[in-house]
């Protein structure tokens, strides 16, 4: 006689403050990747747009992107004060230790990617010195010079490429758990 599977339609879920700060802060960031691709001179798909939109300057994008950046600061800390308040869910009991560990520490390195990502954007905006064209006979100079602007743009792109890195272990941790282990992992944030 076959071993019957555990039925997980009423597996815990995070509470649904968690599940808007969480699905709004993956919209942002993925429109935030949009328009830092559309920065650095997109070609294809977004050409049109940065052509209507922003005569085809991309550097006309930095107050988007900016805005977008503290946009995902503030969602990312508000995330954090509301993890360390909110009760979570347990863990399936399908989820072995080990699987645990690693959803434990790449959530960490979500969180730290997402607060870092922005704010070294952030200060390279407003602690290198640089000018940036904003619009018309527009400029952005940076208030301070205290921060080179190679090493920041530097910690910037890498940091990207980490978190980029991590939201693929988290997704491929969630869909592996959803669709190999059929334990609805997913569901959880849903």
């Amino acid at each position: 006689m076959a071993t019957p599977q555990p039925d997980h339609r009423d597996a815990p879920r995070h509470g649904v403050v968690a599940r808007i700060l969480h699905w709004a802060t993956a919209l942002v960031l993925l429109a935030q990747y949009v328009v830092g691709y559309a920065m650095v001179g997109a070609e294809g798909a977004l050409e049109p747009w940065i052509e209507a939109a922003y005569d085809g300057d991309e550097d006309l994008l930095l107050p988007v992107h900016v805005t977008i950046g503290c946009t995902l600061l503030a969602l990312v800390t508000v995330r954090a004060l509301w993890r360390r308040i909110a009760t979570l869910p347990a863990w399936p009991a399908t989820l072995s230790h080990g699987a645990r560990r690693f959803a434990t520490a790449t959530e960490r390195a979500l969180y730290a990617l997402l607060f870092v990502t922005p704010a070294t954007g952030l200060a390279l905006v407003l602690l290198s010195g640089e000018d940036w064209e904003t619009g018309d006979r527009t400029e952005w100079m940076s208030p301070l010079d205290v921060v080179d602007d190679d090493l920041l743009v530097g910690v910037h792109v890498t940091s990207q490429v980490l978190l980029l890195c991590a939201i693929a272990l988290h997704v491929g941790f969630v869909l592996k758990h959803q669709w190999v282990d059929r334990d609805r992992l997913l569901r959880r944030m849903l």
